[in-house]
């Protein structure tokens, strides 16, 4: 069943990539948070049950806001989560702001958050290079 948003099938988004980034440790930390939840819970320590919720929330946000994963495509962007989610944003739709190690996707109408693309957790030289090309290739709106 393929994942839709706005009408686009993920699956007809088949473009050349021109930028691939991910990082293995957002992929993996939300699972380990809800490992540390149900060890405090099987742990009985004093209020383990708060802090086993305390867990599973942080988990929970970080699978629905980090993308592990993000592709840059003409069409626009596709953002892999944690948890199997999928997501595509439209290139009309989009805006980028680069940071010094990363971007964040905005859209809608205040464009105040968005969606953080990390590739990966250590600092690698020419990085920011790469993406503001792929993204200025493809003519994305960079902020």
């Amino acid at each position: 069943m393929p994942a839709h948003t706005a009408g686009v099938a993920l699956a007809a988004v088949d473009g050349l990539a021109s930028y691939d980034g991910s990082s293995g440790f957002l992929r993996w930390w939300p699972k380990i948070l809800l490992g540390l939840a149900l060890w405090v819970l099987v742990s009985r320590w004093s209020h383990s049950l708060q802090w086993a919720a305390l867990f599973v929330f942080c988990a929970w946000l970080h699978g629905r806001m980090l993308p592990w994963r993000f592709v840059v495509l003409d069409e626009g962007l596709v953002l892999v989560f944690p948890f199997g989610r999928h997501l595509f944003l439209p290139k009309v739709a989009t805006t980028v702001r680069l940071e010094s190690v990363g971007a964040v996707a905005m859209t809608g109408r205040h464009r105040h958050l968005g969606y953080v693309l990390n590739d990966g957790v250590l600092y690698v030289p020419d990085q920011r290079a790469r993406l503001r090309r792929a993204l200025n290739l493809y003519g994305y709106r960079i902020v």
